[in-house]
């Protein structure tokens, strides 16, 4: 938002610099983004007169001027522009000057061997136009001699100052001289204005009906008659452009500096185009187009507020008015809308329509209830003033039911409480009237207030605090870092505690060349419903895609990979640690009701590696890559506890998958996802995906690490291969190898499993590599030979099997 300097000093007496307020206003809250100073931007630029013009004696495109700036002296000026002639009135840029286009400084220079003395600028050089076809040709009744800026009123400075949503106060000139005043400790002075009104009651002009009062608690109006001319006066153009607004007409221009200037939006309607001398304020109806001011056609619902007249909708409360009453140069009769419209009626409506304008940016955040019938008032009588038009007697005041002020209560303990500085009851008191907060009742404990009507963002007692410290200043707060607490007594509640094993596990898979991802805990009722029924729902989501408190990580890894498989990234290694949530009454953990999980999940698809490599073979990822990643993860815990056993397949899971098993309980499940669920995300080659709950892991008792010599023996390694079922499980095998073994064996593998007709139907070969060794001898074969048998015949007993001689 754009300040002026020059116009805040007619609402508050002050001798600040452009810097100085940039400070003072930084300290109250206000950031300061830039300063514009337009005295020095057009230093150097005047209203001069052309004397003389001449063709240049060496090119045919060239003319020579001589200038005049009220002086005896005249200037001697190459011009290149075609309309330039003598007798005009330009806009002169003499030695010195910096052209505001091209930033470049005007110099003595020969063109084509005569010298000019510098440049006469069109618009666009300027960079106050878009003409670029010749040279600004200025009225005849401008004085020749006065600098460009004072001419056209704008030697001025403007602040570029950025507004934190909750000071919706601020939006306005009239905003930001009531901070200045209450710093400088001086008074604001609100605009001074008459209007002359005719006999002629508005009442026979217009009837106002408030259909909605909920959204639109209160609607001013007033009808002016007999307006001409359209074209606003050369201060009011010049003070719009200056702060980045492009002027309209007389009207359209008014409302836009009356919003300016106090923060209250209006809009103008062609009286003569409203049907039935009615305005009604309701609601829409689903499917409903209106062509708004932008020439764009709106498709409209019915929670969008709209302004009509007897026969049709005439513009969207607070957004935008509709090209059928639009002012014109036609326009002779008009009628100036002031009202208040809920806020979150405007928000609703410029989010679902996708349309913002400087009138919705203020809407949304609040305005003033109490400013709606000055400000209705200002506007009829600038346009009046400058139209020539007469404002219709009274004004149209619909306000059924008074908006209240908040009244706030204050304990003055918890001032110096919470901000950390003693303040005196007196001084509390002070800070708040000079905010204009009303004193409703005063004793020696407790302040209650009324907040001025302006302020919308006070609503307790901690806003008041803020605003007292605010005002004190933040800088003058002496930092205390001593504390009363007993850090002591009580450590952090376990459910917010960091688990130890969390940095581990994410630094292990990190080093495994997997990226970690963070998701929203929100998502979709759809893709919720697929894995839980009892659902938290949110109350004011941003949106239906972000409505539900995510039952598991799944569904927000799937998008994650369907995201980068639409985008070209096809070999993915991901996992991220986050929390899913359920309802489930007999949870009393943390929240009563709700079940929260910390959960980790792991996924990958598409090729082993992202790189080509002429010794590699190029493979797909598949079941086994992320069972040995979970099978190493696990040792490397020291979580030798946990167990594997065959799921069943389900709506996430394929039959290709396998539960995690500790003291008889899934603590996680891992595998190739359902193609159908896949399918649902329009991903179509295979995922697999491990989701392990965290809080049953970090409960686990670990195993604990310790150091074991090489030893300085050598090992001897034998292969043994047994013809079993083919129904039986590998890993059953190895545990019955490792426990008749004794306590020569230091490690076995599986290196083949063979199925094929010489086996017979429904047999299979499991081909196992056994280590053998010791830390205090040399084995010799026998020893080997004795464990092999005992194993041997383990096997053979244990699972009928039949030891493969190869």
């Amino acid at each position: 938002m754009n300040i002026s300097l020059n116009w805040l000093k007619e609402f508050v007496d002050f001798e600040y610099t452009a810097t100085e307020l940039d400070k003072i206003l930084t300290m109250l809250g206000i950031e300061v983004e830039k300063i514009h100073d337009y005295r020095s931007k057009y230093n150097n630029f005047f209203i001069a007169y052309v004397e003389s013009c001449e063709k240049h004696p060496d090119a045919d495109k060239l003319s020579v001027c001589k200038v005049s700036l009220g002086n005896q002296n005249l200037l001697n000026i190459v011009c290149g522009a075609p309309n330039v002639a003598a007798g005009q009135k330009i806009v002169l840029g003499v030695i010195g000057a910096v052209v505001p286009k091209g930033g470049f400084a005007l110099e003595r220079r020969k063109i084509r061997k005569v010298e000019s003395e510098g440049m006469i600028c069109s618009s666009l050089e300027l960079d106050l136009g878009d003409d670029s076809s010749g040279i600004w040709v200025m009225p005849e009744n401008a004085p020749v001699g006065m600098p460009l800026a004072e001419y056209l009123n704008i030697n001025d400075t403007v602040l570029e100052i950025s507004v934190t949503p909750n000071r919706a106060d601020c939006l306005s000139h009239l905003g930001i001289a009531r901070e200045i005043a209450n710093y400088s400790g001086k008074k604001v002075k609100l605009p001074d204005f008459t209007s002359v009104e005719s006999d002629s009651a508005i009442n026979d002009c217009i009837q106002v009906i408030i259909d909605d009062i909920e959204n639109c608690p209160r609607y001013t109006a007033r009808v002016l008659m007999g307006a001409s001319g359209g074209q606003s006066p050369a201060w009011l153009v010049n003070r719009l452009k200056l702060l980045g607004m492009r002027p309209i007409n007389l009207a359209a221009d008014v409302t836009n500096l009356v919003m300016l200037e106090l923060g209250q939006p209006l809009h103008a309607f062609d009286y003569d185009k409203i049907s039935g001398q009615k305005i009604i304020v309701k609601l829409a109806e689903n499917g409903d187009k209106f062509i708004t001011l932008d020439g764009k056609e709106r498709a409209l619902d019915a929670e969008m507020l709209m302004i009509c007249d007897a026969e049709k909708q005439i513009a969207i409360a607070g957004l935008m008015g509709g090209a059928n009453t639009e002012i014109s140069s036609d326009t002779k009769n008009i009628l100036i809308e002031s009202a208040f419209f809920n806020p979150t009626s405007v928000r609703r409506s410029s989010k679902r329509l996708g349309l913002s304008s400087e009138s919705s940016y203020r809407f949304e955040r609040g305005v003033d209830y109490n400013m709606v019938d000055y400000a209705c008032n200002r506007a009829a009588a600038l346009i009046a003033q400058y139209s020539g038009a007469t404002i219709m007697s009274d004004l149209i005041n619909v306000y059924p039911v008074k908006i209240q002020s908040k009244i706030i209560e204050l304990d003055y303990m918890q001032v110096s409480k919470l901000s950390g500085t003693e303040f005196s009851n007196k001084d509390i008191r002070d800070y708040l009237l000079g905010l204009s907060f009303e004193i409703i009742d005063d004793n020696e404990t407790k302040l209650t207030v009324k907040a001025p009507s302006y302020r919308v963002d006070m609503d307790s007692s901690v806003d008041l605090i803020e605003e007292i410290v605010r005002i004190y200043n933040y800088d003058n707060i002496q930092p205390d870092f001593t504390t009363n607490l007993n850090f002591g007594l009580s450590g952090i509640d376990k459910y917010l505690s960091v688990p130890p094993l969390r940095a581990r596990l994410r630094n292990y898979l990190v080093n495994s060349g997997y990226n970690e991802i963070l998701t929203q805990n929100m998502i979709d009722p759809a893709s919720a419903a697929i894995f839980n029924q009892n659902l938290i729902e949110i109350s004011n989501p941003l949106g239906d895609e972000l409505s539900i408190m995510r039952p598991s990580l799944i569904p927000s890894m799937i998008r994650t990979i369907e995201r980068n498989l639409r985008n070209g990234n096809k070999n993915l290694h991901f996992f991220e640690i986050g929390h899913s949530f359920y309802m489930n009454e007999n949870d009393c953990r943390f929240i009563p009701g709700v079940s929260e999980k910390e959960n980790l999940i792991i996924a990958l698809c598409g090729k082993s590696t992202d790189s080509k490599n002429w010794d590699s073979p190029d493979r797909s990822v598949d079941f086994y890559d992320l069972k040995g990643l979970l099978e190493s993860m696990i040792k490397f815990l020291g979580l030798d506890t946990i167990s594997f056993k065959t799921g069943s397949e389900s709506d996430i899971f394929s039959k290709n998958n396998i539960e995690l098993i500790h003291s008889g309980s899934c603590i996680g499940k891992f595998g190739e996802l359902n193609p159908v669920l896949l399918k649902k995300f329009n991903i179509e080659i295979p995922v697999y995906i491990a989701d392990v709950n965290l809080n049953y892991l970090y409960d686990i008792q670990r195993k604990r690490m310790s150091y074991s010599n090489v030893s300085v023996y050598p090992a001897m390694s034998r292969d043994l291969c047994f013809i079993v079922a083919e129904n039986l499980k590998s890993a059953d095998i190895q545990n019955c190898i490792i426990s008749n073994a004794g306590n020569l064996l230091r490690s076995t593998a599986i290196f083949d499993v063979y199925a094929g007709k010489n086996l017979g139907n429904g047999m299979k070969s499991l081909a196992y590599t056994l280590v053998f060794g010791s830390d205090e001898r040399t084995l010799i074969d026998s020893e080997v030979d004795s464990a092999l048998q005992k194993i041997i015949k383990a096997v053979e007993t244990g699972f009928n099997a039949e030891l493969r001689k190869i």
